[in-house]
């Protein structure tokens, strides 16, 4: 059974993927061809199966070592393409969107040797506030062995591979495999990275850039590079491979609730005031470190979301503000106003839910800057999830998820700060993202 639809090397598909284009005419083809170009995770690719994947916003192209006479491939758990050529395209998809899929190599009708790709469609216009949003970055696992291709970061030349928490190897490529690992274990992977701040903006940067030495030099726990790099991590969470690989595997899911909290506070007993002429010397911090369930903290927010029902709902509360004389005698406290905390967006795909979450609060006492980060979480309901978010380098910042059916806590994010100047404006962020290949 050939599935032509899938197949865009025959003359068939062709036709029939650019027929519709005709009627628009020449300019309206070479727009159209523009718009959905394709991108590439890496140069060529780095694992030992796969030979090539290229994404559109509306097609992705998988070509893969030829180990067979014969492949099957699915989508999730839908054949999409049965055929002889070790090559498929998937059409009609949705743009920046994860999609898992399972290829199986057959020989006389038997499965010899499976592969799971789990990668994303790119999208025709990229974030500019988050470079990570829009990265494209595939996931290859078979047996003993997990690959990882992504898109290079501009300004990086350096990339730092982790698994559990360890590091494993840098690498000046974008593209990393490790082998021998078991294939009964849950892995998770972060890739960090930091480059200066972006000269995109000639007369920005130089205005960032004098802020962030300036604040390096005058700090005695920094450096101007510590205030002038921007910093990245891309966390991946891997399901055992024994289970990713299973064909006769039944997938059950429970949809219904998450709930991801995110919550920033001041791990010091107490801080000075930078500014020696205010009456409030001193504002008592936390007292206390990494914590999800700690009921001291700056602000909070908890985003309830629902994949069966498709909604997202958010829960917000600050914490109080308190300040002291020099002589550490009581001066005024205050809660910040919890205004600056808002679900901007909640959009709803046949097979999604994406909510926009937007974070601006400051010291309710004193002018100071403000906390800022933002956060876009997409929630599939096959249990897959995808985290993005940008954040100042202070005060501390932890994020957890907490899946359906259970009452433990995922850790996602977790930052210390880097002093309370880091917050200005003008100088570098964190961006991050975690996403899970787990079904």
């Amino acid at each position: 059974m050939e599935l032509n639809r899938q197949l865009p090397l025959t003359k068939q598909n062709r036709v029939g993927k650019f027929l519709p284009l005709a009627v628009l005419g020449i300019a309206g083809t070479l727009y159209a061809m523009n718009i959905n170009r394709r991108r590439k995770t890496a140069n060529s690719s780095h694992s030992r199966t796969l030979k090539n994947i290229e994404h559109g916003s509306k097609d992705i192209a998988i070509e893969w070592e030829a180990l067979g006479d014969s492949y099957r491939v699915f989508r999730d758990r839908e054949l999409i393409y049965e055929g002889t050529e070790p090559k498929f395209a998937d059409n009609f998809l949705t743009p920046g969107t994860l999609y898992s899929y399972r290829i199986d190599s057959l020989m006389n009708g038997e499965v010899q040797q499976s592969m799971r790709i789990q990668t994303t469609t790119s999208v025709n216009h990229k974030e500019k506030d988050n470079v990570l949003e829009d990265l494209l970055i595939t996931t290859i696992v078979t047996e003993g062995q997990v690959s990882f291709e992504w898109e290079p970061i501009e300004g990086v030349t350096e990339y730092t591979v982790h698994r559990n928490g360890m590091q494993l190897e840098k690498v000046t490529s974008c593209a990393f495999t490790d082998r021998g690992i078991q294939d009964d274990k849950t892995y998770t992977y972060t890739i960090k990275a930091r480059r200066p701040l972006q000269r995109s903006e000639q007369v920005k940067w130089e205005l960032k850039s004098l802020i962030a030495n300036a604040v390096g030099a005058i700090k005695k726990d920094s450096s101007k590079r510590m205030a002038a790099d921007e910093e990245f991590s891309i966390t991946k969470r891997i399901g055992p491979i024994q289970e990713l690989l299973d064909t006769n595997r039944e997938h059950s899911f429970t949809n219904g609730n998450w709930q991801l909290r995110y919550t920033t506070f001041l791990k010091e007993e107490t801080l000075k005031n930078p500014n020696a002429a205010s009456g409030d010397q001193y504002f008592k911090g936390d007292d206390r470190s990494f914590d999800p369930d700690s009921t001291k903290y700056r602000t909070r927010g908890d985003v309830f979301i629902d994949t069966e029902s498709q909604s997202a709902l958010l829960n917000k509360n600050t914490g109080l503000t308190e300040a002291f004389s020099v002589n550490h005698e009581p001066v005024e406290s205050a809660k910040a106003s919890e205004d600056g905390i808002q679900l901007e967006k909640v959009m709803i795909d046949g097979d999604s839910i994406k909510f926009i979450l937007k974070h601006t609060v400051g010291n309710p006492l004193v002018v100071s800057p403000a906390i800022d980060y933002v956060v876009c979480g997409v929630f599939y309901k096959n249990n897959e999830f995808d985290l993005i978010g940008t954040h100042d380098q202070a005060p501390e910042h932890e994020i957890y998820l907490k899946g359906p059916g259970t009452d433990s806590w995922l850790v996602i994010h977790q930052t210390h700060s880097k002093g309370l100047e880091m917050m200005a404006g003008a100088l570098a962020n964190h961006y991050w993202r975690y996403s899970s290949f787990t079904s």
